[in-house]
Order: C-alpha cells, then sequence, then structure tokens
C-alpha cells in the first residue's frame, strides 16, 4: 500500500509547488518567447493526461493553501533558531519568505532551506530548475517510449558491459529463486533492481570464509544469507555485486560508504554529450552503507575544470549540520581537495551517454577506485536539486537551460 500512496503523495506535492509558475505563464500552447521552460511546464501541468493526473491536479487545488502554511510554519520550527544565530534573519522573515518564495517561484519551505535562499533569496530564487518541473515535465517530455535501459539496474549493468562501459557488473539478479550458484566469497552489496535514493541497499561484508556481516553485526553464512536474499527478492527483484573500494585519496572522505560522483550529462544540439554540472556524494556517522543525500550522505560541488571541491554540506532541508571545509569525522580536508582521476571521469560520463544518446540528459553515478573511474548507476530522470544546493546560481542560468530548451522546441516541431 505504501508504493501506491508514495508516489502519489509526490505528485500531489509536485502539483502544489507548480500551481503559481503554472498560473503566471498559463496560456496558449507554444507561446514561449520569455521562459520556453516554464511555458512548456505550464501547458503541461494544464493539461493532465487520465483520472490519475486529474484526481492530483483537483485534490492539489482543494489542499495548496493549509499545506504550504502548515508546511512553512513546519520547517520554521526545525531549522529557524539555527539560521537565526547563524545569518541573523528573524524566524518571522523566514516564514514570510517562505510564503513570497513559494508565490513568486514555486519554492515550497523545504527548499527554502535546500537552496539556502535565507541567503540573499530574492537574486536566486528565480534560477532554479525544480523537481517539479522536472520530474513530471520536462525529463517525461524528453523521454522515448521504449528507450536505453536506465531504470532497471540489471539491465543498465547488462548494457553497459555490451557496449563496452566500464561499470559495476550485476554478479546475481534475485527473483525470488535460486539463481544456482552460491554467493561470492568477497564483499557484496545488494540493492533492489528499481531503487531509488540508496532505499534497500545493504552491504555485507566478508569476515571469514563464505561468512558475512553487516553493518549491524549480524553474521550469516553464505547459504543463510543466500537464503535471506531469496525470500526478499519475492518483493522486490535484487541485484548482487562486489563492493567497491573508493580510490585511496578518498578514503579518508567517508564514513565506510563507497563515494560517487553525480556527474550530469546533456546532449548538445550536434547530439553530442557535454558536462553539464558534478557532485561527490559521500557519507558520514552511522552511514557506512550508501552515500545518496536523500539517506543523510554529505556532497561538495566539483569545479569542471579542475576537479576542486567546493565546501560541503547535506541535503540542507535540516539545517543543524550546516556548511563545513572538512569531513565531519575524519577531519580531512574537502574544500580545495582535487578529485583523482577527474579527467578520466568525464571522458568516461561522455563516452557513457553516446551509448545512451537516446536520452538527452542523464545523471551518471560514477565511483573513483585505485585503477580508473566505474559507472555505478545511470539516471535518466536526474534530481538536480542535490547539485544546485551547492550552486549561488541555479541551473536556469546555465547551458543546461539553454540545451533542455533547445530539444523541448525541437521535439514539439517534430511532434
Amino acid at each position: 500500500m505504501a508504493s501506491f500512496w508514495r508516489p502519489t503523495a509526490e505528485r500531489i506535492v509536485y502539483r502544489v509547488a507548480g500551481l503559481p509558475i503554472a498560473l503566471l505563464w498559463f496560456g496558449p500552447a507554444g507561446d514561449d518567447s520569455s521562459d520556453p521552460l516554464q511555458a512548456a511546464f505550464a501547458w503541461r501541468y494544464w493539461h493532465p493526461s487520465g483520472m490519475g493526473e486529474w484526481s492530483e491536479l483537483v485534490t492539489a487545488m482543494l489542499v495548496w493553501p493549509i499545506a504550504v502554511l502548515l508546511a512553512a510554519l513546519w520547517f520554521s520550527a526545525k531549522n529557524g533558531a539555527v539560521v537565526r544565530r547563524r545569518y541573523g534573519k528573524p524566524l518571522t522573515k523566514q516564514f514570510l519568505e517562505q510564503l513570497r518564495f513559494y508565490f513568486s517561484a514555486g519554492v515550497l519551505p523545504p527548499w527554502y532551506y535546500i537552496f539556502s535562499l535565507h541567503d540573499a533569496g530574492d537574486r536566486r530564487a528565480l534560477t532554479f530548475i525544480q523537481r517539479f518541473e522536472t520530474k513530471p515535465c520536462y525529463f517525461p517530455l524528453l523521454k522515448p517510449r521504449k528507450g536505453s535501459p536506465l531504470n532497471d539496474k540489471a539491465r543498465f549493468a547488462d548494457y553497459c558491459t555490451q557496449h563496452g562501459i566500464r561499470c559495476v557488473r550485476t554478479l546475481i539478479h534475485l527473483k525470488g529463486e535460486h539463481p544456482g550458484t552460491p554467493l561470492p566469497d568477497k564483499d557484496l552489496f545488494v540493492k533492489p533492481c528499481t531503487g531509488r535514493g540508496g532505499r534497500g541497499a545493504e552491504r555485507w561484508d566478508r569476515i571469514a570464509p563464505r561468512t558475512y556481516a553487516n553493518t549491524c553485526g549480524e553474521q550469516l553464512t553464505g547459504r543463510q544469507l543466500l537464503e535471506r536474499l531469496i525470500a526478499r527478492s519475492r518483493q522486490e527483484p535484487l541485484i548482487v555485486q562486489l563492493r567497491m573500494r573508493a580510490h585511496r585519496d578518498l578514503l579518508s572522505l567517508t564514513a565506510g560508504a563507497l563515494p560517487t560522483i553525480r556527474v550530469l550529462t546533456c546532449l548538445n544540439a550536434e547530439h553530442e554529450p557535454e558536462v553539464m554540472a558534478a557532485m561527490l556524494r559521500t557519507s558520514f556517522g552511522h552511514n557506512v552503507t550508501v552515500d545518496n543525500l536523500h539517506a543523510g550522505g554529505i556532497g561538495a560541488l566539483v569545479d569542471l575544470e579542475s576537479g576542486h571541491l567546493s565546501r560541503s554540506s547535506n541535503i540542507g532541508s535540516d539545517a543543524r549540520l550546516g556548511w563545513f571545509s572538512t569531513h565531519p569525522d575524519t577531519g580531512s580536508a574537502i574544500e580545495g581537495r582535487a578529485v583523482p582521476l577527474w579527467s578520466e571521469a568525464k571522458s568516461l560520463a561522455i563516452g557513457a551517454h553516446r551509448e545512451f544518446n537516446d536520452r538527452i540528459a542523464i545523471g551518471w553515478d560514477v565511483a573513483i577506485l585505485d585503477d580508473g573511474p566505474i559507472i555505478v548507476e545511470g539516471n535518466g530522470n536526474p534530481d538536480l536539486d542535490i547539485l544546485q544546493r551547492f550552486m549561488r546560481v541555479g541551473l536556469r542560468d546555465h547551458r543546461f537551460a539553454d540545451l533542455l530548451a533547445y530539444h523541448l522546441r525541437k521535439k514539439r516541431t517534430a511532434a
């Protein structure tokens, strides 16, 4: 039941967030002279497809006033005192700014803090491309009906292998039945085939021959672990991979999870991929399994030319952690550190996108190992929040927005 209501609730949130922009840009299809992205979004917003989208739109129209007000009160109570202490901005002003940025830019209260709009937000609020635009509109509009595999992790790994892309290979694909082979006698990483945000991932370290331990200290034999994973895979298919080890220069930047770099690539007008932005994600504290920011990880922007890292933070909806230049656990420098093998990582992402060139924009998760970069996953509906969190100016004032607009116009003309 939760698997049904969660995406429905998420889409209603997108409807609530997008309402001010859809009203501001209400007009005939194709009227995109001022902002082609928001014009495309507004047209899609007012043209629901099917009863499900109509019911989500109606629900959003009914709940938006109380939902926005309660969210602003909640996040002001959660973060207001911390922001007041650090930036000197009173709680009342934070609350009123959240409401103002919602009506002017569709910024919901969590994103007021995620994008640090309490700090010079008036100049920056309109520069961000938001989830309510990309998830239900831009990326689905640009996605082919039957495209190359990005959402199925098992098919993705097989596709990469077939096309000569260096990626983390799938050793075993579990779908409720015995695979006919034992688990490898190695450190293992297990994740759902269609999971996202690091949910459902498990790390099992080999501590003795055919014996594994998870991050909670539970120990199982290979047979016991395989039986458990088979039982779990009857609810959701799983893949088993070798656990990768980070490059030696990055080991001091993690609590144990494999750090990855989210590299955003986009096809240009010549249908060639370009790197648009990148950020390093890593773990701290008790998070030793995944680096995902939505699972409690931290990140830092990567300078595209030099590979040097910015200062770091978490996703920002909880402001207590704030911004810092060294790793919270190890004290190792983050800001100013150069990502090893950065040129090779960019080349890997660009080369991979050439093999997935039916997709306009892809978010690659690239790990840097001692023997070079390797692709962990590809995301056809990449989360731009985790990149823009670390940018002073969002992706709307960026070449990425120009390329998205170009491809949307091209698709509309072709239709």
